[in-house]
């Protein structure tokens, strides 16, 4: 009979404990929509121009502060201040945290702060101002941050470690580069093209920059068919309506037109980098004079990978009158699941061409407008698997993109190893001499 009893209370205890933890999740639930109070002017509170002034009246009659995050380290927010037009002055730098009752939001992204964000802060009590209002007696000020703006534009992908979650990379920019090498490493079409789609999501203009073209004259890297594919790829790219430009990094005065264009396109912008690991995003970078310059390995052994020289996202601003994200590289990039017809509007050579069936995927359907402009040569068969591979969901390692793809970069991986060999040669015959 005790045994019996002792179950009796066991399963009584476990009932308990059961409805305790319904009630704690509960209260958590209604606790967290109570203080979800991050964003200022979220679209839910559908407040009118005075109201937000008003609000924001408030705010900074609290001493809080119009901030832009250049860069994010942990739970270590780096933040400028604003100035009245919106730019983030970089030469007054607050160290902040975010305040701690954000952390019980219900979110679903890797960062809920990322570079780029507009942000409100509030300075610690104990940081003393001058008559100017900027900070003294200290090298960085602390803060909190207590709010944030709504984005105007992101880029984002798939969380590598939560599928469910969004990883948002760059937020508040004006132009996106896209930036790829033409070798060392090898351009990835497939990888350009994932970025385009989230550009065209975003409505935001992209630049496609292709650097280390000096490389095309090394008839041992760059044989006619990897000459051939790598000028169709750009003029596909050209026809659509898409800015290129092609230029060595490294070698500016040999393409200073593309480097004098490149001024012109970032002045009065904040630009997001993006693309793969090692191809040049930081040397591009310092040929707009950054505040700070960036670091670049020069190691010439980088043919297949690319090498992480960014470590952190960080806003720089440049000498021309501009801002710029740099990114670390990446080697996928994994893009949300979009429908077919927000898919195929994010693909601009598609939008001109209407299909018989209202939600057409443009794949097995018979008298489909897009395959019918694809066999008569009217939109690419590249940019087409391209949509396929995103539509279908295929990751392709490092953004490959394709069959045809991949066989390229075969080719190419397979002369780079007989020009080694080649070389290997010469030195031995050159220390038999000796």
């Amino acid at each position: 009979m005790a045994r019996i009893k002792n179950f009796d209370v066991q399963d009584e205890r476990r009932n308990n404990f059961k409805k305790i933890e319904k009630i704690k999740k509960e209260k958590r639930s209604v606790r967290g929509r109570i203080i979800d109070d991050w964003l200022v002017n979220s679209d839910e509170d559908n407040l009118s121009e005075k109201q937000l002034s008003d609000k924001l009246n408030d705010f900074y009659k609290k001493g809080y502060r119009n901030g832009r995050v250049i860069e994010v380290q942990k739970r270590n927010v780096f933040i400028a201040e604003e100035s009245k037009i919106g730019f983030p002055e970089t030469e007054n730098l607050w160290l902040c945290t975010v305040a701690k009752r954000h952390f019980q939001r219900a979110h679903k992204e890797r960062n809920f702060v990322v570079v780029g964000d507009r942000i409100l802060f509030e300075p610690n009590a104990e940081v003393l101002f001058d008559e100017e209002g900027q900070p003294i007696d200290t090298d960085l000020p602390r803060g909190v941050v207590q709010h944030a703006f709504q984005r105007t534009s992101k880029i984002s992908r798939k969380d590598p470690l939560n599928a469910e979650w969004e990883h948002v990379m760059l937020a508040n920019i004006d132009l996106i580069a896209v930036v790829a090498s033409v070798l060392n490493p090898e351009v990835r079409w497939g990888l350009i093209d994932r970025f385009l789609v989230q550009a065209e999501i975003e409505n935001i203009p992209v630049v496609i920059i292709l650097n280390k073209v000096d490389l095309l004259s090394n008839e041992r890297l760059a044989n006619k068919d990897f000459l051939a594919n790598y000028q169709k790829r750009v003029e596909i790219y050209k026809k659509i309506g898409y800015d290129v430009i092609e230029l060595s990094a490294l070698k500016p005065k040999k393409y200073a037109d593309s480097v004098k264009h490149l001024r012109k396109l970032f002045k009065g912008k904040v630009i997001g980098f993006a693309g793969h690991s090692g191809v040049g995003k930081s040397s591009i970078l310092n040929l707009m004079k950054p505040e700070f310059e960036q670091i670049v390995d020069e190691n010439p052994d980088i043919f297949y990978k690319g090498r992480h020289t960014t470590t952190y996202n960080s806003l720089l601003y440049l000498e021309i009158g501009a801002y710029a994200i740099d990114t670390p590289g990446i080697r996928s990039f994994d893009i949300q699941t979009y429908d077919a017809i927000t898919l195929s509007y994010c693909f601009r050579e598609f939008r001109n061409y209407k299909c018989k069936y209202r939600e057409c995927s443009h794949n097995l359907e018979p008298q489909c407008a897009i395959k019918e402009a694809v066999s008569q040569g009217k939109i690419s068969a590249e940019r087409y698997r391209s949509f396929l591979g995103i539509l279908k969901g295929i990751s392709f390692r490092e953004g490959e993109g394709d069959a045809t793809d991949a066989n390229m970069i075969a080719d190419l991986k397979a002369r780079v190893q007989k020009r080694d060999e080649e070389l290997l040669q010469e030195n031995e015959i050159e220390n038999k001499d000796k």
